[in-house]
């Protein structure tokens, strides 16, 4: 499913290597996805074709032979199987051909929905061996991996992928948002009630209960703070009662960055998301960000300067977090004073353009090109 996430990436990558880009797809829009929000994406303007279900590896294979000289970009692939045929396939064609892929889920959570306890625990524990199968058979004939997180970096590392094959990446928007600077620096500076957003779906997996035991806390001690909620789900089964706590319903698609600039801070608690593209909206609005360890883009947040994190599954660690921003507003003034880069850090250009960079440069060269993100193209701390 190409979502606005990737495409936009893709569109810019077309501009950046001055080329076709192709997509192909095998799904035009998931039920469970579309339920939370999700839709097509809005980029137009390269080639996207449906891969029929039936008769699907035949259809690869021949636009694999009909491409065999180009360079191929597989996309989240090990959730079809037929996609890891189609890259034995590629292999066997000697097409060069990378992966872009986020990390695998350590944990037993549902990733779109709640799922039974002992069937989450089965594929968390049966996950780190299947990437290390996959990687043993493919990691000779692929070019690479554009690592979405560098918690997927060090989950392939670990899973036998030589450094030199892998590149950090992550999943990039455009801001639509027009900023207004004077309002941005003074939002969250005074000593004034501190209001935070959650934006996403309301499962256990993005640590809600977590979020609203931390407010909970803050909120007796006599911290002024507050925390909406917005995004598919049951409430009525979700939300504390408190007066600090709010649910406001979902947001409109596309409207996300308008939202979020009327708040102080957007807080993502996952207790797992190998990304989470609220981020980069929460960045082009302007807001700060406080996230969980295990969110992917929590980590690269921090190192731009406009975000911190806490540790995943802690309220107390959250509580601290959030008390030191509202007793200390000088941060969010040095986060929000750092927003014009970071956000400049985060457009598709600069992914395209690194993207770019890495598939031209020689075998040798390519894991030296140096990562807009990242001060180093790998840590081998886990890390988000």
């Amino acid at each position: 499913m190409l979502t606005d996430h990737q495409a936009y990436t893709y569109e810019a990558l077309s501009k950046e290597a001055g080329t076709t880009v192709i997509a192909y797809v095998s799904i035009l829009e998931d039920v469970e996805r579309k339920m939370q929000g999700w839709r097509d994406t809005r980029v137009k303007s390269f080639e996207r074709h449906l891969i029929p279900g039936r008769g699907f590896i035949r259809y690869c294979y021949k636009k694999l032979q009909q491409h065999r000289h180009e360079v191929h970009l597989f996309a989240s692939p090990f959730g079809q199987f037929s996609f890891l045929i189609c890259m034995f396939i590629a292999a066997r064609l000697g097409i060069e051909f990378y992966i872009v892929s986020e990390p695998y889920s350590p944990r037993s959570d549902g990733y779109l929905r709640e799922t039974f306890k002992l069937l989450g625990k089965t594929k968390a524990a049966l996950r780190p061996l299947l990437y290390r199968i996959y990687v043993f058979l493919l990691k000779r004939s692929m070019a690479g991996v554009f690592a979405i997180s560098q918690r997927a970096m060090h989950q392939y590392s670990e899973a036998g992928l030589m450094l030199s094959k892998l590149f950090p990446f992550g999943y990039f928007i455009p801001c639509h948002s027009c900023i207004d600077d004077n309002k941005v620096m003074q939002q969250g500076v005074d000593n004034g009630e501190l209001h935070l957003i959650f934006v996403g779906a309301l499962l256990r997996r993005k640590g809600i209960d977590i979020l609203q035991d931390a407010v909970t806390r803050l909120h007796k001690e006599g911290v002024k703070i507050t925390v909406d909620f917005y995004g598919p789900g049951n409430a009525s089964t979700m939300m504390r009662s408190n007066p600090a706590i709010k649910y406001c319903g979902t947001i409109p698609f596309g409207e996300a960055q308008t939202i979020i600039q009327q708040y102080d801070i957007l807080v993502l608690p996952s207790r797992y998301d190998g990304w989470g593209v609220v981020v980069n909206e929460a960045i082009c609005a302007g807001v700060p960000v406080v996230c969980s360890d295990f969110t992917g883009a929590g980590n690269v947040a921090q190192r731009l300067g406009v975000g911190l994190c806490f540790t995943s599954d802690d309220v107390d660690s959250l509580v601290n977090v959030l008390s030191r921003l509202y007793h200390d507003r000088s941060l969010l003034k040095l986060m929000r004073k750092a927003m014009p880069d970071a956000s400049l850090a985060l457009e598709p250009q600069t992914a395209a353009r690194y993207m770019n960079d890495v598939i031209r440069a020689l075998p040798g060269q390519k894991s030296k090109i140096p990562s807009p993100w990242y001060s180093v193209n790998y840590e081998a701390a886990p890390g988000g």
